[in-house]
């Protein structure tokens, strides 16, 4: 029981490693000429098929930009879910809010890769060396051999999930910092908003875009 628990814990442990998701820039644009303030004012737009992960996507982003002193709102309250939005519309729900920027997400498409995982080798390590009780015997040495589990390479698909995500000026409609990224095996929504959301506030601080 004890090896068959090895093989189980081993086999979950490649399982987990091949799924972990993760988030990268895949390219990014900045406007050059802009060299105003760093905005800390911020509205939030998330473009979605449903309004609960609007909802849920624009509350974490706000969320987060407020735990690193950003002030910022959800658009979901002041602008309805609609295919265009135009600029009438924008200046009359933000009226009187002080917002000076906007922040849109939105996804692009979502694909399927096929990988390979290699070979691997899973156990604990017990020490080598003949002075090791292990080394006294055929008996005591197959165990520890055992206890070495193999597991061969095999052939995994995971999803991929493309954002483009954008911040513009409100004040003059323009847009100054652009990203596209690819979450690779996220396990829900909230994992690829959840990366891409720290992954995208760490670049606009980092080019001094936002405070």
């Amino acid at each position: 029981m004890k090896l068959k628990y090895k093989h189980i814990l081993a086999i979950l442990c490649c399982i987990a490693l091949s799924s972990c998701a993760n988030t990268k820039f895949t390219k990014q644009w900045v406007d050059e000429d802009f060299n105003g303030e760093p905005f800390d004012d911020i509205l939030v737009l998330v473009v979605a098929d449903k309004m609960g992960n609007r909802q849920d996507a624009e509350n974490y982003i706000v969320e987060k930009l407020g735990e690193t002193g950003i002030d910022a709102m959800q658009s979901y309250d002041i602008l309805p879910k609609t295919e265009t939005i135009d600029r009438e519309a924008v200046d009359a729900a933000i009226d009187g809010l002080q917002l000076d920027a906007v922040i849109v997400m939105f996804a692009t498409g979502v694909t399927e890769e096929e990988y390979f995982i290699p070979a691997r080798r899973f156990g604990v390590y017990s020490g080598y060396g003949y002075g090791h009780a292990h080394y006294g015997s055929f008996y005591n040495y197959y165990p520890h051999a055992f206890n070495y589990v193999y597991i061969p390479g095999y052939d995994n698909t995971h999803y991929v999930v493309a954002l483009e995500t954008s911040l513009f000026d409100l004040d003059t409609g323009k847009m100054v910092w652009s990203g596209q990224s690819n979450t690779f095996a996220p396990d829900s929504v909230d994992d690829v908003i959840h990366n891409i959301t720290v992954l995208t506030i760490n670049e606009l601080k980092n080019k001094k875009i936002i405070k």
